[in-house]
């Protein structure tokens, strides 16, 4: 399994754990709105917001029956790669909530969640109304 933005991934096994996907981003995505974050995601400090995505999110799941569920939405012979909007590189101003996510799955299962790199180069947007 890996993580990745919207932005920097486009293949096969793609995941959506965002409350919802950025315009033009090109279809063949699942979604699995469980680790989507609440409705407070941008109104709280980045310290409440792990606070409440643990809370709220986390707590609720069971880790080994979400990994489960992330390979079989995934496709088969695909490997999960979970998005969410912000891109790389990550700071202490720009954080996701996918990098939560894979804390979690290392702490409970000892599973690395690596973030998928490819030269972190922004995909083409389709011009739908070209």
């Amino acid at each position: 399994m890996k993580i990745a933005s919207f932005q920097t991934y486009a293949g096969p096994g793609r995941i959506s754990i965002a409350r919802y996907a950025p315009r033009r981003t090109p279809s063949g995505y699942r979604i699995f709105t469980a680790l989507a974050p609440g409705r407070w995601f941008n109104s709280v400090s980045r310290d409440e917001y792990e606070h409440l995505y643990k809370a709220e999110m986390l707590d609720r799941l069971d880790p080994l029956r979400t990994w489960n569920i992330l390979h079989e939405m995934s496709g088969r012979g695909n490997e999960p790669v979970l998005l969410c909007w912000e891109k790389p590189p990550f700071s202490e101003k720009n954080w996701c909530h996918r990098r939560i996510v894979a804390r979690w799955l290392k702490e409970q299962l000892g599973y690395d969640v690596d973030e998928l790199c490819q030269a972190f180069k922004p995909l083409p947007q389709l011009d739908l109304f070209a």
